[in-house]
């Protein structure tokens, strides 16, 4: 019995000393909720179902023959530091390059814990064969592989990692749809590599700027030879990197494609790419050129309506050729006097020569016809220059005139009084104040617009636009404060309070109703209103509201650093929102509720003059006003009269 005992246990050694067997490993691999730690301190699932192999390309593989390692029957089958994953056993030349070279090897020598390593890409025990569509780096879903890492904001948050959102981005690419759709497309080994993917910024990586003509040029040929040929790629190739490669047009993983993809892609790709440098003047002066091309395309019919939603106009890339971009000097270019009739003949039909050199990008003066062009410019600006001031003096005239005459006849009729001085400078320093707001402060929104630019050319800087936007707060505040003041303090204010509370009530909405059904014609009565009506009253409170709010938006944008440091940040980005807005609809309602009550409507034309008098007719008062109003409205001495009357 001992003998048989001895014997087994140097037949076990034995037995070990050439490995263990599959089962051996088994034993303990396949107990479910098996778990390790690796030596990056993540957890690993050590738990393998017996068909873990089944169907893989190492299908016939003992576990020992990929998992190497000194065994210590003492401690377990396994060595004291754990069993390696060797690879390189078989795939010698694949290990070599990736530890040499690889972004991913570099990054797993130093032990990055986001570096990936062979199972990352091939999967662990079942390794399909690429053309098993189930393969992980079958082309099909090599983007879901690249993805696990590549797709997660853990690894866009990386400082060495410059490109964000690239799974998303690819899979709005024409290759994708393409793999999608089963017909070739790239995929990202096509373009990066397999085991020797280097960074963009290296020279010989086949994703560098020189490097992405030669990747396109496996499977784009044609065009990738005819770029090679063109003025933009001799620059390229002689170090010049301010020049567009296949990426810069066309882009790096969403790739566009101007047969396949329409509408904001194609202006992105065959005209915007374009315009992006030719219309920067540094870089253009860098390079004896000039803005010039891309001031005449943007003013031309082609440019006017591929920026309008016609669409349908000739691009950058059409007249130029997107790949073979040559100067109109060059006898091959299609700009070139002889082949531009063929050129514009792909839209147009037979065209004539004239027709042909009808447009040019050269610089005004500097082609036949262009002084004719320029006298005739000059003098349509000055005819129409002239014929408008002419028509605004003409018309500001008889308005003007329209204006003395009524303010005659109402001084010569019985009036009213509906200003109080006060109230009249008041309203003058608001009307002041509120214009120079708007104007600053949408000088400031919109600096793009012409009046903005030539007030900008008239000397307003930014200080002075910020001076006299802030001076104009300033006063308007005063002026609303003084006149709060003079609401709760004045007799003459405490009158104009209590006729404009409260609002709304029954009386304004039944005002309101009357008013649209006799403009509808279904009431033959014209309503009459108290001191003030409800559009007067809305006016009034919608003023106080704006002034509140404006003015603590305006002094939080104006002294940001004074909030006190408990405030959340959001509290100036807010205001500033809330200010822009309100000033908007200030503004709006000013020209469009204000405007129309004082000047445009029929009883005011050509304007309301009781903002500068403070005066209304007793006529005009008879035929607004309420009898009640009147009388409250009228001096007391004609108070009883009008009673009467009425």
């Amino acid at each position: 019995m001992k003998r048989f005992a001895v014997a087994m246990l140097l037949l076990s050694a034995a037995a070990w000393a050439a490995g263990p067997s599959n089962q051996d490993c088994l034993d303990c691999h396949s107990m479910e909720g098996l778990e390790g730690v690796t030596e990056r301190g993540k957890k690993l699932d050590l738990f393998v179902p017996e068909n873990a192999l089944t169907g893989s390309v190492h299908e016939t593989f003992a576990c020992v023959d990929c998992h190497t390692g000194a065994v210590d029957w003492t401690d377990g089958p396994h060595a004291p530091d754990g069993l390696k994953v060797a690879c390189a056993n078989c795939h010698e030349a694949e290990a070599k390059i990736f530890g040499a070279q690889d972004v991913h090897g570099k990054a797993h020598a130093r032990k990055d814990p986001m570096a990936p390593y062979c199972h990352s890409c091939h999967g662990g025990h079942r390794i399909l064969p690429l053309s098993s569509p189930e393969s992980a780096t079958a082309r099909q879903n090599q983007a879901d592989t690249c993805g696990r890492c590549h797709g997660s904001e853990e690894i866009n948050t990386q400082a060495n990692i410059l490109k964000r959102n690239l799974i998303s981005r690819y899979k709005s690419s024409v290759h994708w749809e393409a793999i999608q759709r089963g017909r070739p497309g790239a995929s990202c080994t096509d373009c990066h590599g397999f085991h020797t993917i280097l960074s963009s910024e290296r020279p010989d990586s086949t994703v560098s700027q020189v490097g992405i003509v030669k990747t396109c040029m496996v499977c784009h040929p044609n065009p990738s030879r005819s770029f090679r040929e063109g003025a933009h790629a001799r620059a390229l190739f002689h170090g010049n990197h301010d020049v567009p490669t296949c990426t810069t047009c066309h882009g790096d993983h969403d790739m566009a494609s101007l047969k396949v993809r329409t509408g904001d892609a194609k202006q992105w790709a065959a005209t915007q790419v374009c315009i992006w440098c030719h219309s920067n003047a540094r870089m253009m002066a860098r390079y004896g050129l000039n803005t010039d091309p891309v001031e005449s395309y943007l003013k031309d019919f082609h440019g006017l309506t591929a920026r309008g939603t016609a669409g349908a106009s000739a691009t950058c890339a059409d007249c130029h050729d997107a790949h073979h971009s040559l100067p109109s000097s060059h006898p091959q270019s299609r700009m070139s006097i002889t082949n531009r009739g063929t050129a514009c003949g792909e839209c147009h039909g037979q065209v004539s020569q004239s027709f042909a050199m009808a447009f040019s990008h050269k610089k005004a003066m500097q082609y036949t016809g262009a002084k004719i062009e320029g006298i005739v410019r000059v003098a349509y600006i000055v005819i129409i220059l002239g014929s408008v001031a002419g028509m605004l003096a003409h018309n500001l005239l008889q308005w003007i005139w329209a204006v003395r005459r009524k303010h005659a006849e109402q001084s010569a009729q019985k009036h009213i009084r509906r200003m109080t001085r006060f109230e009249l400078v008041s309203h003058f320093v608001l009307f002041i104040a509120f214009a120079m707001l708007v104007v600053t402060g949408f000088a400031l929104k919109f600096p793009e617009t012409f009046w903005a630019r030539w007030l900008f050319a008239l000397g307003m800087t930014e200080a002075v636009r910020a001076f006299l936007h802030r001076t104009a707060a300033v006063f308007m505040s005063l002026d609303f404060f003084l006149f709060l003041v003079y609401m709760v303090a004045a007799r003459r204010g405490k009158k104009v309070l209590k006729a404009m509370l409260p609002f709304p009530i029954k009386k304004d909405i039944a005002e309101f109703i009357a008013t649209m059904k006799y403009y509808l014609g279904l009431q033959k009565e014209r309503p009459r209103f108290g001191i003030f009506n409800y559009a007067e009253k809305f006016e009034f409170w919608a003023l106080v509201w704006g002034t509140l709010i404006m003015a603590v938006t305006g002094f939080i944008l104006w002294f940001p650093h004074s909030l006190p440091h408990s405030w959340p940040p959001w509290v100036q980005t807010v205001s500033r929102i809330i200010h822009y807005y309100e000033a908007l609809l200030a503004t709006l309602a000013i020209l469009i509720w204000h405007g129309w009550h004082t000047i445009f409507h029929p009883d005011e034309y050509p304007m309301s003059t009781t903002w500068l008098t403070g005066y209304i007719t007793e006529e005009e008062a008879r035929h607004k006003y309420s009898d009640e109003a009147l009388a409250a409205m009228l001096p007391k001495e004609k108070a009883g009269d009008t009673q009467e009357e009425a």
